[in-house]
């Protein structure tokens, strides 16, 4: 992530997803949508942004979002490629095996990232816990495009 010349790939986790799904004009938005950034996303993380669909809904109803959740949902995965678990199945085992004192539903993030050799994307501090990949919080994108 050196400049803006090169697309960076990261993987997103899915705190970073709902954020961009919440507030349109979040940075967590616009730094998908800008062009920048390569966003993959685990098809697993799809059901849980599914449950946190009335969450969403309601956050997004008090910030006073003008355009309805599933334009939102639509506009910002146009820039994320959601990734089939046949492309990260192999990495599964040892990403659990990473994960399971940590927490054990971001295995297929990490096991994803590890698929493709690029770092995590997310907000969530226990994610730096595991040494396997590197994880980019939103500040720290937004630092090294302020370089």
């Amino acid at each position: 992530m050196e400049g803006r010349e090169e697309e960076a790939g990261l993987v997103a986790d899915t705190n970073i997803l709902v954020s961009a799904l919440i507030k349109d004009h979040s940075i967590n938005a616009k730094l998908i949508k800008s062009g920048y950034l390569t966003v993959y996303f685990p098809d697993y993380g799809l059901k849980e942004i599914d449950r946190y669909h009335d969450y969403i809904k309601a956050k997004r109803k008090r910030s006073s979002e003008h355009l309805s959740l599933e334009y939102a949902r639509e506009f910002i995965f146009k820039s994320v490629h959601v990734v089939p678990l046949d492309l990260y199945r192999e990495k599964m085992r040892s990403a659990f095996e990473i994960m399971k004192d940590i927490d054990e539903k971001d295995a297929p993030f990490l096991a994803l990232a590890m698929q493709l050799g690029c770092p995590v994307w997310s907000n969530d501090r226990h994610f730096q816990r595991q040494t396997t990949v590197k994880v980019y919080t939103t500040g720290d994108i937004v630092r090294l495009f302020q370089q």
